[in-house]
């Protein structure tokens, strides 16, 4: 550890009330003992130095009864000249006098010698804090105080004060009570008859026990775009409808109301729920695993999701995980970090319906037996010790303030845009500025305040800075820069696992972008830092260099010239497993863009090139009954607004002429329905070749001796 040691400058000492100190008036008293050292800790205790000089055998110590297990735990007694250690001696419990215990410290001889006295009692904790001073060389003074409060009913006189690491562990321990241990009675062995053992199994159960934090059915779960659950029903109405003749008779007003494209995208739907089941509440549902997502957020518990089948259902196993990965990837696009969360199929379990489970993930212990790591990504806390110098002065019931660093620093004003943390902003960036710090210690958690210019400028809040490290402080929003945000997610195949019969179980990349656009509206070029948080499970597969980088959260840097807009975009992606039905847009788009990047094989490529041209057919074939619907609706109308006009005229004598030319409109729109129902049978016609072709090659296609378990066992992970 590097001590930063700089001389301690008295600033202020201000006298603490007597209700402040009430519950820390009390001290280790030696009257040939002086305090010489004294170094605060941040966790509630505070280490004393005292040096005595005795002439004699026995030096008399008195001890508060409210800090004697502390003293006992952390004491020393040395000799100054022979490092030696001297022994002590102090009454049993209940001997105290006035709520002080007197210890002895026994001397070898009468000889005069020097003693150092060393403990650790309870102590508040120091404070720390800062104030920084901005100018444009590209460099900031730095001043840091700790204010240090004497409440332990005795005057520090000429005492050398430190300041200590929060990083130090610190606890109670009662040492000063006595402590008998039980032991058992033995008896000489005179009974000769005993009783066998108990027996017993040697299996020993590990299993511990499940904590669900959801269940959900099969019916509970809502099926993505593209998925052969939903896709099965839509593409078969879709047929039915393709498949179904135009309209020629009913009323001539009626128009027919089809979509552009049967074959659009699907929305987010359930499974049918079972005969004589009652349908459940969507938005009910949807609230419940928003809940969820929440809770896994707040708590950052990692999870698994069991995945059921049905008795009796085909493919158990597959489907099982399905639905485990149905719910993994709807959590995740809430926001729940990929990392906490694994899918597993737990198949068919008898009394468990088809559906999922969400159960805490076992936590893992060591074989030794040791509790593991609180967290392995908590910022580090370093240590830190400022020693003063100069002896100073504090008298009893005051507080100190000193100066523990002073000097220059490289240090810049910078903006940062921070729209993940709890009191960050989403549209204005803030004035932060960032330095790095020039000690050889830890500056501790504290407020800073920023002068510029002569004046204040703001003040912020400071996490703890490791020896070299550079932070970033928020101290002002000016609004001066405004940023605009927009995001964007998709999925891009990686890797097929399983394809049979048109439905497609893949590896697929779930890719969000973030595109933020910043304005400089100040006349000032500037540079803005971006915190971005990549959570576990995430990477980052596009995007500038992140000029700082720790734990999940990353800084990038943007110089925006004064009065002009920058662009920063990142994208991130993490796998997900999806299956999809390939007669589907989001299925055949998967596959348009897969075979752009990845080839699988010849023949599977040969083979979904074909489909996608067939796809390409019927969607053209599709497109052109709509149109011709259209059109065909539109002849109707006019068809129905002629029919009326010569119904009115038939009341007026001398409508003869303008009712032959309505008469030849009205033959006409009609030969012209006649014709456009023509067309629609012709374009049916060729829509159900290319959909029975389209069958056929997705019947045929598969992926020939591929063994798809180790893929899907990667991707349940």
């Amino acid at each position: 550890m590097r001590t930063f040691s700089l001389a301690f400058l008295l600033a202020i000492s201000t006298v603490v009330g007597a209700s402040a100190c009430t519950n820390h008036a009390t001290y280790v008293a030696a009257d040939q003992a002086a305090l010489g050292k004294v170094v605060v800790y941040r966790n509630g205790v505070a280490y004393y130095e005292r040096k005595a000089s005795v002439d004699g055998d026995k030096l008399a110590i008195e001890v508060p009864q409210d800090k004697i297990d502390d003293f006992l735990k952390s004491l020393t007694v040395t000799d100054a000249k022979t490092g030696l250690a001297l022994p002590i001696s102090f009454p049993s419990p209940g001997q105290a006098k006035n709520g002080k215990v007197e210890m002895t410290i026994q001397l070898p001889d009468k000889a005069h010698r020097d003693i150092v006295l060393s403990y650790v009692t309870e102590s508040p904790a120091w404070k720390p804090t800062y104030r920084v001073v901005v100018s444009d060389t590209g460099k900031v003074d730095l001043q840091g105080w700790a204010i240090v409060d004497n409440t332990s009913g005795e005057d520090w006189k000429s005492v050398q004060v430190g300041v200590g690491s929060s990083s130090a562990l610190s606890f109670r321990y009662d040492l000063h009570s006595i402590r008998l241990v039980h032991r058992e009675t033995l008896h000489s062995q005179d009974n000769f008859a005993k009783a066998p053992p108990l027996g017993g199994s040697v299996h020993r159960d590990g299993r511990t026990e499940e904590m669900v934090l959801a269940a959900m059915d099969d019916t509970d779960l809502a099926r993505p775009e593209g998925h052969p659950d939903v896709a099965g029903d839509v593409v078969a109405k879709a047929s039915a409808e393709a498949a179904s003749p135009a309209k020629t008779g009913g009323s001539l007003g009626a128009a027919r109301q089809v979509p552009s494209s049967a074959m659009n995208k699907y929305r987010v739907a359930r499974a049918a729920p079972p005969p004589g089941s009652q349908a459940k509440d969507e938005a009910a549902e949807d609230r419940k695993l928003a809940q969820l997502a929440d809770q896994l957020k707040k708590a950052k518990r990692d999870v698994v999701i069991e995945g059921y089948a049905q008795a009796g259902e085909s493919e158990a196993a597959d489907k099982a995980l399905d639905r485990a990965n149905i719910l993994r990837n709807q959590l995740i696009e809430r926001g729940v970090a990929p990392a906490q969360v694994k899918a597993i199929a737990r198949g068919v379990v008898a009394g468990q319906k088809a559906g999922v489970r969400v159960v805490a993930a076992p936590s893992a212990t060591p074989e030794d037996g040791k509790r593991p790591s609180t967290n392995p990504d908590a910022p580090p806390v370093g240590e830190s010790h400022f020693d003063s110098k100069t002896p100073m002065n504090v008298g009893k019931g005051t507080s100190a303030m000193v100066a523990i660093v002073h000097g220059q620093a490289q240090g810049e004003v910078v903006y940062l845009y921070d729209a993940e943390s709890p009191n960050g902003d989403a549209r204005f960036a803030f004035k932060s500025v960032r330095f790095k710090n020039p000690t050889g210690s830890t500056l501790e958690s504290g407020p800073i305040t920023v002068y510029g210019n002569g004046r204040f400028i703001g003040e912020g809040m400071a996490d703890p800075i490791p020896p070299g490290a550079t932070a970033v402080v928020p101290f002002a929003l000016d609004r001066q820069v405004v940023v605009d945000r927009e995001g964007s997610t998709g999925d891009r195949m990686s890797q097929l696992v399983k394809l049979n019969r048109g439905v497609m179980t893949a590896e697929v990349q779930h890719v969000r972008t973030t595109r933020l656009k910043v304005a400089n509206r100040s006349h000032k070029a500037t540079t803005v830092l971006v915190r971005h948080n990549t959570p576990k499970g995430w990477a980052i597969s596009k995007g500038p260099k992140a000029v700082e980088q720790y734990a999940e959260s990353r800084l990038f840097a943007l110089d925006v010239p004064a009065g002009e807009s920058r662009v920063l975009e990142i994208e991130e992606s993490t796998p997900l497993v999806r299956t999809v039905d390939l007669r589907t847009p989001v299925g055949v788009d998967l596959v348009r863009v897969y075979l752009k990047t990845a080839k699988e094989s010849p023949k599977i490529d040969a083979a979904m090139q074909r489909l996608l041209g067939l796809f390409d057919d019927m969607a053209k074939a599709e497109s052109q009954i709509a149109h011709l619907r259209e059109r065909g609706d539109e002849y109707r109308v006019r068809m129905d607004e002629l029919h009326n006009q010569i119904f009115s005229l038939k009341a007026v004598k001398t409508g003869g002429t303008l009712m032959a030319h309505l008469q030849t409109k009205f033959k006409e729109m009609s030969e012209r329905v006649q014709q456009t129902t023509i067309d629609i049978v012709g374009a049916q016609e060729k829509l159900m070749l290319a959909r029975v072709k389209f069958q056929d090659e997705l019947a045929e296609l598969s992926l020939d001796n591929r063994d798809s378990k180790p893929a899907m066992a990667a991707m349940a992970k």
